[in-house]
């Protein structure tokens, strides 16, 4: 495998990635959305390379995807009335 491509990792990786170390810092984080992730390469706001129906990232870029990507909701579960 050349260097440039073991550089690029599958945008799914590359979230995942970007969600551990959120949660390391603090378990109660918001964390980034795949559809939000997906939509934003979709349409050229971060910046991804296009393999078949698959979107890859560098690693290098993960910092400026981070800072990009809004960070999504948790919503706190409601206990049912009883």
């Amino acid at each position: 495998m050349s260097e440039e491509q073991h550089d690029l990792v599958h945008l799914a990786d590359a979230l995942l990635e970007l969600n551990q170390a959120r949660l390391e810092q603090d378990a109660a984080a918001a964390c980034y959305a795949q559809s939000t992730a997906y939509g934003f390469a979709a349409a050229g706001r971060i910046p991804t390379e296009r393999r078949g129906r698959a979107y890859f990232v560098r690693r290098s870029d993960l910092p400026l995807i981070a800072s990009r990507l809004p960070l999504g909701r948790r919503h706190r579960a409601v206990a049912p009335a009883v």
